[in-house]
């Protein structure tokens, strides 16, 4: 039963890795649209698929995020501004130390 459930920790993993840590050129996901400012910004110290979805967990919960999308190979966490929001840069690199990751530079 315990190797059972490994193997299926494994898959789901492979499975989450697949859908969300693409390695195409496309910067920005669909999800991503021209009306809403988006951001982009540097984590260290994320290696697996569970570590990018902890932090976009984190992150989703600032009330001024419409969306946010981390990719730990490329290590690269991108946000989308709720229309109207304010966002400082301290509420992303907060969520991201909460997270236990190393805040990078905003990139843009």
């Amino acid at each position: 039963m315990i190797r059972f459930k490994c193997w299926l920790l494994v898959l789901s993993a492979l499975l989450v890795c697949g859908a969300g840590c693409s390695n195409t050129n496309s910067n920005v996901s669909a999800k991503f649209t021209k009306d809403s400012e988006t951001r982009v910004y540097e984590v260290f110290g994320m290696d697996c698929p569970g570590c990018h979805g902890g932090l976009e967990k984190l992150v989703k919960k600032i009330p001024a995020i419409k969306h946010a999308e981390a990719n730990w190979q490329k290590k690269r966490l991108v946000v989308s501004v709720r229309e109207g929001a304010e966002l400082s840069d301290e509420d992303i690199y907060d969520a991201i130390r909460r997270a236990n990751f190393t805040v990078g530079k905003r990139i843009n």
